[in-house]
């Protein structure tokens, strides 16, 4: 039986390198920016299953780098940040006729401009916690903003600002017993079952597996790093992602730097940020990483609970792995055992771009990861039988000439 196909081509949509996409709540929609400095909102057709532009504007003075739609409950608000380090906020005037230009159909709302860097990534926070977004730039400081009259969308303020270079987590210990966290598969073909490798888990950091050399007793493990702040832009990587249940509070993981550190961070109402754990990355162990390639974490996505006592974590880092963590809040502050501490587990690694990752993302039940990389594919990772996880398949833009198939059962 055929399969309808289910991906189309947006022609013509900059002038220059696209850098970001993004889809409304409903997916009915989709913004799109560049390296041209504009932005384009596209829109389905759902009886013919085409897209077709809908706007067109200057947004910055300089690349975009990216960009994400507010929860709906806020209007049509949109956001974006870019190389001139600002972050500038958007609000559809639905009853405007469509332009081509700022002043038409969206409006600029507010322009943030605390950062000292370039901005690299942002997120809206999850709606319970009203209209919030946290940005990180190349300055290395961490900001949280709050629009304090969601009518009146120029009246964000700064919360906090974090400078992630001396936040450090008061939970991590270096103590713990070292656990099994995956289990070695032979893969069944180049595209599934990628080679998974032990780890050791205490709180907040991982340790080198039963047996295996320590980082710093073997020099070739060593991360190189380039002098100067050029070289940190070229080879750092700044993400965030929050955690997207209310139950769990304010939780963002945050990566910034050259150092391929990832910090969990709790904003709790009235009080100073939190650091519950500081995740540190075990050298390329992969096949065909190699030694002194960049660590930075370029992607990171918390992925949806949905139930589950735990969370999962995923990161892309410039070394071309992709990561997932497993991390294990405390049952109970006190408890025994526990000590109120967080629990993180590396429990998946996978090497099958073979280069820098460049985005990581959850389905919206937490259940199947996808991660795009500088090999141009995209590639999905499920959860098998016995906890461990899989490559599941992988597809590209280009057509193999063999017309092979590339997506996995």
């Amino acid at each position: 039986m055929g399969t309808q196909q289910q991906t189309n081509v947006l022609p013509h949509a900059h002038a220059d390198l696209l850098t970001d996409a993004a889809y409304d709540y409903y997916g009915l929609r989709l913004a799109t920016c560049g390296l041209d400095q504009k932005i384009k909102i596209w829109k389905l057709d759902e009886a013919t299953g085409t897209w077709s532009a809908e706007d067109e504007w200057k947004a910055h003075d300089a690349p975009i780098v990216k960009l994400s739609w507010a929860h709906p409950e806020h209007g049509s608000v949109i956001a974006s940040c870019s190389f001139d380090r600002t972050v500038k906020i958007w609000e559809e005037r639905k009853h405007e006729p469509k332009a081509s230009s700022a002043v038409g159909r969206w409006g600029l709302r507010t322009t943030l401009t605390e950062a000292r860097g370039s901005v690299r990534s942002f997120e809206f926070a999850p709606p319970y916690f009203g209209l919030k977004l946290a940005t990180i730039s190349t300055d290395m400081y961490l900001r949280t903003y709050e629009c304090l009259e969601v009518h009146n969308l120029s009246s964000f303020t700064v919360l906090e600002e974090l400078d992630m270079s001396t936040v450090s987590s008061p939970l991590l210990t270096g103590q713990g017993t070292p656990t099994l966290t995956a289990a070695s598969l032979e893969p069944a073909s180049p595209s599934l079952g990628p080679q998974m490798h032990p780890s050791s888990s205490v709180t907040g950091i991982v340790l080198p597996a039963p047996g295996g050399p320590s980082p710093a007793a073997n020099p070739s493990n060593v991360q190189m790093t380039r002098p100067g702040i050029g070289a940190r832009e070229a080879d750092g990587g700044w993400c965030l992602s929050w955690c997207k249940e209310k139950w769990w509070g304010e939780l963002i993981a945050v990566g910034s730097g050259t150092t391929g550190v990832l910090k969990i961070i709790e904003f709790p109402p009235n009080q100073h940020p939190i650091t519950h754990l500081t995740l540190t990355q075990e050298p390329p162990t992969a096949k065909g990483a190699r030694p002194g390639k960049p660590l930075a974490i370029t992607s990171v996505s918390w992925a949806p609970t949905c139930g589950r006592s735990y969370h999962l974590v995923a990161t892309g880092s410039r070394d071309g792995l992709v990561r997932i963590w497993k991390l294990r809040p405390p049952k109970q502050v006190g408890a025994p055992g526990e000590d109120g501490q967080w629990i993180a587990t590396l429990v998946a690694e996978f090497d099958d771009h073979g280069a820098s990752v460049s985005r990581v993302e959850w389905n919206v039940t937490g259940t199947i990861l996808s991660s795009a990389g500088d090999d141009g594919n995209v590639r999905l990772y499920k959860q098998a039988y016995g906890s461990v996880w899989r490559s599941v398949g992988r597809f590209s833009t280009e057509q193999a000439d063999d017309g092979d198939e590339t997506m996995g059962e």
